[in-house]
């Protein structure tokens, strides 16, 4: 009976810091999002290296409508900064909040960016869903964007 609480306790212990690792694998991946994305400003958000197979289909259809980087929530990159307020999941799925600030234009408040997860096989972390206050789903609002009669209504304000 030793043996097999033993066990059970050596097998719970390795998968906590798997999953610990994982996130810090997600978290790793949202943070290189920002830092390409200020360096380089020419980054395309509908890339298939960061956006699931899914949702670069749809960008690839309806993206071209937005008018903006949803990544960055901005048409201009100059002065952004992002902070990971937190990434919480499991070794699948995972859910980043994020602040993003543009340093250049410091009356205007921090814009609040959920990224939705989900870890590919041998792929890794890729963006399953960008929500913000301007598009509370980004796959929703393409998916609809994807019939006739689809809205973008109130989608060009950018920063």
């Amino acid at each position: 009976m030793g043996k097999i609480f033993a066990a059970a306790l050596l097998a719970a212990s390795l998968v906590l810091p798997a999953a610990a690792a994982d996130l810090i694998g997600a978290r790793g991946f949202v943070a290189s999002l920002y830092v390409r994305k200020t360096a380089d400003r020419h980054f395309v958000y509908s890339s298939p290296r960061v956006l699931t197979m899914e949702l670069y289909a749809l960008a690839q259809n309806g993206g071209a409508a937005l008018g903006y980087d949803p990544i960055c929530q901005c048409r201009n990159n100059d002065g952004l900064s992002a902070q990971i307020v937190s990434v919480t999941g499991d070794d699948r799925q995972a859910i980043a909040q994020l602040l993003l600030r543009f340093d250049a234009g410091k009356v205007a408040p921090p814009q609040h960016v959920t990224l939705i997860l989900t870890r590919a096989p041998l792929a890794g972390w890729k963006i399953a869903d960008i929500r913000s206050a301007r598009i509370p789903s980004l796959k929703a609002w393409l998916q609809r964007r994807q019939f006739p009669g689809g809205s973008s209504a109130g989608l060009a304000h950018t920063p």
